[in-house]
């Protein structure tokens, strides 16, 4: 590649110093820099501020404020194109034209699945591309055909006179399975119900939900719950009500799950590109180098120098946990 390239390193985010410098899911939003954030969820949130202000979906800005407990407003700039990352309501990929075309994905999904639109390959020069599924072995199922097998699940055990929860994340694939569920108006526990609600707004197109109250649900019901609804209160509770309990996580791949998360069932419908979406995702940007990150970015980087011959290079940096990606 032409030595004009830009320089791209983890150092607060992704930074991309060419013509211009970019910060990609910045942990700091700088004052003399374009700030981009990929999407609300924890792990790509900014966690200072010089401003206040980033270029991201109006979705991302609420959902992101909230969570910070910041207001975050929105920015623009001529150098940079937002695209749908198809991850979760909100997310964008962002596309910054500098000496050369530098695509990043955030995190994202190519599939179509349960009524949302995946990510499409946009032409770049450079792609920095996640690599949470980038192992060869994580293979998923198309997600509808794993819609159709949780929703059987769901009504057996409500026909049988058992509630339902599914556990899942409350930002993305709560609001989703709230959506593929709404015949059955769920009740929505904790977080996913606030969270919900700001979407909502944000959207101006209701969900056919109902808040969690324990003292007023009764009978075979769904209730969609957050991660975090494994606290032994809550699980004792409606363990004893006969409640049947199922995670909603592509880790369910994983052999790992039902032991970690104590559930019934699990399902792996997954907001992420399993490997082959994303060498496919990659064959069909056309970069002429690549930079994988968060998550398996060596093997990733790896795979697509061998089978699409692309120069690839990882860029890692820590994190505390793969699941909560």
């Amino acid at each position: 590649m032409a030595g004009d390239a830009p320089l791209i390193r983890l150092n607060n985010g992704i930074e991309v110093t060419g013509e211009t410098k970019c910060y990609f899911d910045p942990r700091k939003i700088k004052a003399d820099a374009i700030n981009c954030i990929s999407h609300a969820h924890s792990d790509h949130l900014p966690r200072s501020f010089e401003v206040h202000k980033a270029i991201a979906s109006a979705v991302t800005l609420r959902c992101a404020s909230e969570r910070v407990k910041r207001t975050i407003g929105p920015d623009q700039s001529d150098r940079v194109e937002m695209h749908d990352a198809g991850h979760i309501i909100g997310s964008q990929m962002f596309m910054l034209k500098d000496s050369h075309k530098v695509l990043y994905t955030g995190d994202l999904c190519p599939q179509d699945r349960m009524g949302m639109t995946g990510a499409r390959p946009v032409k770049t020069d450079i792609l920095l591309i996640e690599a949470t599924y980038g192992r060869p072995k994580y293979v998923f199922p198309h997600r509808d055909k794993i819609a159709g097998i949780m929703r059987d699940w769901v009504e057996d055990n409500l026909a049988q006179g058992h509630p339902v929860a599914l556990m899942t994340y409350a930002l993305g694939k709560s609001q989703a399975l709230a959506r593929y569920f709404s015949d059955l108006e769920p009740y929505l526990h904790g977080s996913v119900w606030s969270t919900t609600k700001i979407v909502e707004e944000c959207c101006g197109d209701p969900f056919s939900c109902r808040q969690y109250d324990a003292d007023k649900m009764d009978g075979p019901f769904l209730m969609i719950s957050p991660m975090d609804g494994r606290a032994s209160d809550f699980r004792s509770y409606w363990h004893k009500r006969g409640m049947r309990f199922a995670v909603v996580t592509g880790w369910v791949m994983d052999g790992w799950w039902k032991r970690s998360f104590g559930v019934d069932e699990g399902f792996p419908l997954s907001d992420h590109a399993d490997f082959p979406e994303l060498i496919e995702f990659v064959r069909g940007c056309s970069p002429s180098r690549v930079y994988t990150t968060h998550g398996f970015a060596e093997e990733l980087a790896a795979s697509i120098q061998e089978k699409l011959g692309i120069e690839a290079l990882p860029l890692q940096r820590k994190q505390r946990s793969l699941v909560e990606y």
